[in-house]
């Protein structure tokens, strides 16, 4: 039997181990891969819910742990960077596997690129005009061999890149698998288990900074949206915001508003299980984050999306747009939580895909030529 191919991977934060918590699982079960994670960055962050945690508890093959740092983004990066290095050098995989859009990936990918190694970029050709994940994830893309994109879309912003199009694979996101897969647990245990009335209504709200404004911007935004939140009707359950530059005014936020009012539930972390019954469950979502422009739409779950993060996004109809205004939020939010809304948010198709990610990609590297060329000669 010839050796198992050796794919390497980073993850960074909980938003990345539980999207590619399915492929990772598929390639860890299979004969011809042998799969490696790294974790680190923001797996350390107390405050965020030490999810590193949770990577140590799944059953798949941490092969090293990245130092913790004291510092801002420079330093995390530093981090990933000397530390992947390393790594690379010292297992030397057929490939590494890259997620997104974080800066610590792209210090991971640029340690790759250093130790030629080539990396299968996952989740290019978005657009998030309001965070510097726009020009992150296009720099990933331009140091991937491979791409695996989310939609037709985001296949042709990848190409606009001057990427081979024979590069490009167009095989949905990652997080649906999971979506798809986990079962829900039932309302009643699920409020109980987080503290909720299951006879009340709830607002399932996450909120990241946005990347491209300064500190005193960003602390406007999260005033406004707490005004808001603080008299919405619906119980709340919140979680934490991703540890970008600027998280520092949501997180105090998410610590302080189940102070102010009642019905007010704070998980920095809910975790896969919970997370995906919430998205079931919830009434509406609110924020900014990601998942209430992909996921959401699978759940037929109404989303209110504020502020710019996740400006120019392929979005289906579930979700509605607004600023950062405690007026406007509240307006919108009556629309969100509308019978009228929520019945057209039931039929939307999403457009990221039906959470066949894993099953596709494998079947992809199974057809491949190994090991995968570093070099990029084609200049189209």
């Amino acid at each position: 039997m010839p050796a198992p191919i050796t794919l390497a991977s980073l993850t960074v934060a909980r938003s990345d181990f539980g999207r590619m918590q399915s492929l990772y699982g598929v390639l860890h079960a299979s004969d011809r891969y042998r799969l490696l994670l790294a974790a680190g960055a923001g797996h350390h962050d107390e405050r965020l819910g030490r999810t590193l945690s949770d990577v140590e508890r799944s059953g798949l093959p941490l092969d090293c742990v990245l130092p913790a740092v004291d510092g801002g983004a420079a330093a995390q990066s530093a981090a990933v960077l000397a530390g992947v290095a390393e790594w690379l050098e010292r297992r030397r995989p057929d490939a590494l596997l890259i997620l997104g859009d974080r800066y610590e990936m792209l210090a991971g990918a640029q340690a790759a690129m250093l130790a030629r190694v080539p990396v299968i970029h996952i989740g290019g050709g978005h657009l998030t005009l309001g965070a510097m994940d726009e020009r992150v994830r296009h720099a990933l893309s331009k140091l991937g061999a491979l791409h695996l994109v989310a939609s037709p879309g985001c296949g042709a912003r990848v190409m606009a890149l001057h990427e081979d199009p024979a590069a490009i694979h167009v095989i949905g996101a990652p997080e649906l698998d999971a979506l798809v897969s986990t079962p829900v647990t039932a309302r009643e245990a699920f409020c109980a288990e987080v503290g909720l009335d299951p006879a009340r209504a709830f607002l399932l709200v996450t909120l990241h900074p946005e990347t491209n404004v300064d500190d005193a911007a960003n602390a406007r935004f999260a005033q406004a949206a707490e005004q808001a939140l603080a008299t919405a009707a619906p119980q709340i359950l919140i979680t934490a915001p991703c540890a970008d530059p600027g998280n520092a005014p949501f997180l105090a936020l998410c610590e302080r508003l189940p102070h102010r009012r009642e019905g007010v539930r704070y998980f920095p972390n809910l975790g896969l299980r919970r997370y995906v019954a919430a998205l079931h469950h919830a009434a509406a979502m609110v924020g900014n984050s990601s998942s209430g422009i992909i996921e959401a739409a699978t759940a037929g779950l109404p989303v209110l999306n504020i502020g710019d993060r996740q400006a120019g996004r392929d979005r289906a109809g579930n979700v509605l747009d607004c600023p950062f205004d405690a007026a406007a939020i509240a307006d919108a939010l009556d629309t969100a939580l509308s019978p009228a809304f929520l019945a057209s948010s039931r039929g939307v198709t999403n457009p990221y895909g039906d959470g066949r990610f894993a099953a596709q990609a494998l079947s992809l590297f199974d057809r491949l030529s190994w090991p995968l060329a570093v070099d990029k000669p084609w200049l189209g």
